[in-house]
């Protein structure tokens, strides 16, 4: 399989094309036509639903992918460090605006134009990409959900299925915003005892899993962060094979396969990127463009992966959840 990926969005959906449907694609490109850029660092197959919504919320605003509107995407596969030679190439497709997932993503497509603006998700203000929420000021708005008090509502949740005093994985990228700060003072009035494990590879996710079994660690909350969400499924079997109880930073995951997921809808955040985007694309500046939050957070619990583990999720909190897969 080529390490490059290339993906353009056709008008009922999400349609992958060779480097040579992609070549006519960009011939057939014109001012009455712009493109916009998608750089995530997540893997195609783990972006498809994302993708969908994008396409599904440009469409509700009269942007169709494929006929008013040209949509390219470059997947990174969980490799940070390629996001800026893809985001070279999407650069040179002269995009009218570029969407970003997370925070190096968004620094990758700055640094690649010098003028285009940016929508993003993440948290902006604390990147430094926005000076404030109503009015950001510079090239980048988007879509902000406050990760650091999301990973302390996690780590809460997740205590409410282990013993008391349990002794929790945070699991955390140290390429993002957010470390483990925010969980810290969390564990303490949990009466926690947490371990923390950066990671920015595959194998080094195995490998706190593998500490995770060794030092009988209780279970594991996954921290914001773009890279462990492209490596969701990745976590999910890990976490399943070490029968570790964990909580996923998005509700989809529970969804699954994970014990229990807890946030804002990604799909409805990326519908909401499109929103930003078809401004954009009318007119409006990013500098002056309102950063979005989340208007709902979900909670979704699976029994059937509770039960694969011989835990009972407490009634307080089924009774807390969204959603509960049986």
């Amino acid at each position: 399989m080529m390490q490059r990926r290339r993906a353009v969005l056709a008008m009922g959906g999400a349609a992958l094309l060779g480097p040579f449907a992609a070549t006519r694609a960009f011939a057939q490109a014109g001012p009455a036509r712009p493109r916009v850029a998608v750089l995530t660092v997540s893997a195609e197959a783990g972006f498809a639903t994302s993708l969908q919504a994008l396409g599904d919320g440009l469409r509700e605003r009269g942007l169709a992918a494929g006929g008013n509107v040209a949509i390219d995407v470059r997947y990174a596969g969980g490799r940070a460090q390629e996001l800026p030679r893809l985001a070279a190439e999407l650069a040179a497709l002269k995009p009218a605006v570029f969407i970003a997932t997370g925070a190096l993503a968004t620094d990758a497509a700055l640094a690649a134009t010098p003028d285009v603006p940016v929508v993003a998700l993440g948290d902006l203000v604390a990147a430094g990409h926005a000076a404030q929420l109503g009015r950001p000021g510079g090239r980048v708005t988007g879509v902000s959900f406050l990760p650091g008090p999301l990973n302390a509502k996690r780590l809460e949740l997740l205590a409410g299925v282990l013993p008391k005093g349990s002794a929790v994985l945070n699991l955390g990228d140290p390429d993002s915003v957010v470390g483990m700060r925010s969980v810290e003072a969390a564990g303490r009035l949990l009466g926690l005892q947490l371990h923390a494990a950066y990671v920015r590879t595959p194998a080094q996710i195995e490998a706190a899993f593998a500490d995770a079994r060794q030092q009988r660690l209780a279970g594991v909350n996954v921290l914001n962060s773009p890279f462990l969400s492209a490596e969701h499924a990745r976590i999910i079997a890990l976490a399943a094979a070490a029968r570790l109880p964990a909580i996923y930073q998005w509700p989809e995951s529970a969804a699954e396969g994970g014990l229990m997921g807890y946030g804002p809808s990604l799909p409805a955040m990326f519908r909401q990127l499109a929103g930003h985007a078809a401004r954009i694309l009318g007119g409006a500046k990013a500098a002056e463009l309102p950063i979005e939050q989340p208007t709902r957070f979900e909670l979704i619990v699976n029994l059937k992966t509770a039960r694969a583990l011989g835990i009972v999720i407490p009634q307080s909190l089924l009774l807390r959840a969204d959603e509960v897969i049986q």
